[in-house]
């Protein structure tokens, strides 16, 4: 027990301290420096940047950051001087633009914390935000005062995030050294098998048809018949599985597992960050055991597809995947041009779609000296909904129709592009081709149906029509497996078909 005499001195104490920290504060607000400044948009900059930095981890390219940190200066300073020959004053010029800039590089966040509120639409935010920055270029217009002081906050507020920053960068970049250096070693280095590929190989058409739901899955969840298509198929020659399930219900780590022909290792345990565990993904199906042993064979990939595959870029990308190692993609995203760029592109994904059906058409009219692998990943019959099953388009989406029925819409019409483009690549092609066409995974309409979020179309055909090791409810961690231990000589056990079945990273 303290004696009565420290125990009164004690309060005392911590009240001087207490008055110390304020008195420093104070101080450091009143500098001249902080005072009459204007550091805060450049500070804005260069947290912007940090923030970007610690949120991609490893992924992040310094070079490209440092350039994207000198153009956002540049950036920074152009606008206060713009800012600064109408208002006609430095400090209330470079208040009015560092509250402008915020809502402009950080727009991404500010919309995806209001997604599921009203305001969480572009055409109702955007307005929004262009009349809370018309309200400050006038509020600050009209002004007579210095607002030194709100000056000075600024200052000091944005100074102190970036060291702030500064420190959550060390800590993250500490955390993530150890799956880094793993996940380098897992995907960078680790050489093909040594294969002996058979005599006569031939091209593989992979079609992977974004969120299409099994027979069984179609009649179950959408009471719908699709034994038309499947009776096509089938007549082609084709396997098709009636009951088959994805290994997992989303994209990336569904192609991360078929192409890697394992399943994947829970690396959020890890990582902590949806973000990067989407991008490890990402790696390891560019790195894949599949693309680099079937190039090892001496296959050629053609990537239709939103992954980048070994040195084959992407064909297209989608809103819904950020990707964090393409550093100036990721940190455009995050702000209110770069967001609308990558919501409505140039090329919208229904003509993306359509052109990839064309291109498979005419790749399997060309001849090549090389064998082929052709992998077209379709963003259909997934949302957005814009044919109906006439190929009817409907810029805007189908209106007047639940999911369900807008769904079976486009379905219907991806099972006609389907039909003409697998009648010419089988008609065209010079010696009999693998064609594997496949769903990712379910609909994911209805969050209630569980397994219908698992269940995909899968039919596979072989030149020598041998089907033996496929069955109604194969998975997609095993199509390789079987493929590659007939064509390139391996001797892959086969897996037990599970869902969301992870390993030990």
């Amino acid at each position: 027990m303290l004696p009565a005499r420290a125990a009164l001195v004690l309060p005392n104490i911590r009240e001087e301290r207490a008055g110390s920290v304020v008195l420093r504060y104070t101080r450091i607000m009143n500098t001249a420096f902080l005072t009459t400044r204007i550091l805060h948009p450049f500070l804005l900059i260069t947290f912007f940047v940090l923030f970007c930095w610690k949120q991609t981890s490893y992924f992040f390219d310094l070079k490209k950051g440092i350039i994207a940190w000198l153009i956002g200066l540049a950036l920074a300073g152009t606008g206060w001087l713009f800012y600064r020959s109408i208002i006609k004053n430095d400090i209330r010029a470079g208040v009015a633009w560092t509250l402008s800039l915020l809502p402009l590089l950080f727009y991404s966040p500010i919309f995806n914390a209001l997604q599921n509120t009203f305001l969480g639409k572009h055409y109702l935010l955007i307005p929004l935000i262009l009349l809370l920055l018309a309200w400050l270029f006038f509020y600050f217009f009209k002004q007579k005062k210095s607002f030194n002081t709100l000056n000075s906050y600024l200052n000091t507020l944005f100074l102190l995030l970036c060291f702030f920053e500064i420190f959550n960068l060390i800590q993250r970049l500490n955390h993530d050294k150890v799956w880094w250096e793993k996940v380098q070693g897992k995907f960078e280095q680790t050489p093909p098998n040594s294969l002996q590929a058979a005599d006569s190989l031939p091209d593989v058409y992979y079609i992977l048809m974004d969120a299409y739901v099994s027979p069984v899955g179609l009649s179950e969840y959408f009471d719908f018949d699709n034994s038309e298509f499947g009776n096509f198929l089938e007549e082609k020659g084709f396997f098709v599985a009636k009951n088959a399930h994805s290994n997992y219900d989303f994209t990336a780590r569904c192609m991360f597992s078929t192409f890697n022909m394992e399943y994947s290792p829970r690396y959020i345990d890890v990582t902590k960050d949806k973000l990067v565990n989407g991008n490890i993904h990402r790696l390891g199906i560019q790195k894949s055991k599949v693309a680099r042993d079937f190039q090892a064979a001496g296959y050629e990939w053609i990537n239709l597809s939103l992954f980048d595959i070994l040195d084959s870029p992407k064909y297209y990308q989608i809103a819904r995947l950020p990707d964090a190692a393409m550093t100036w993609d990721y940190m455009a995203d995050m702000t209110l041009p770069g967001r609308l760029r990558k919501a409505f592109p140039l090329t919208p994904v229904y003509e993306v779609n359509l052109q990839i059906f064309e291109d498979l058409k005419t790749l399997s009219r060309e001849e090549s000296n090389q064998v082929r692998f052709i992998y077209a990943h379709l963003f259909m019959p997934h949302k957005p909904y814009h044919f109906d099953k006439k190929g009817n388009l409907y810029k805007n989406g189908i209106q007047g129709k639940t999911q369900k029925e807008a769904y079976l819409e486009q379905l219907q019409f991806a099972n006609q592009l389907l039909k003409e483009s697998i009648t010419e690549i089988l008609e065209n092609s010079t010696s009999p081709p693998v064609i594997i066409v496949q769903g990712d995974h379910g609909s994911r309409i209805d969050s209630s149906e569980k397994d219908e979020r698992f269940s995909i179309l899968y039919a596979m055909y072989l030149p020598d029509g041998n089907y033996d090791f496929f069955h109604d409810t194969i998975s997609p961690v095993n199509t390789f497996r079987i493929l590659s231990n007939r064509y390139l000589n391996t001797s892959f056990e086969l897996l037990e078909n599970k869902k969301n079945h992870f390993v030990e990273f």
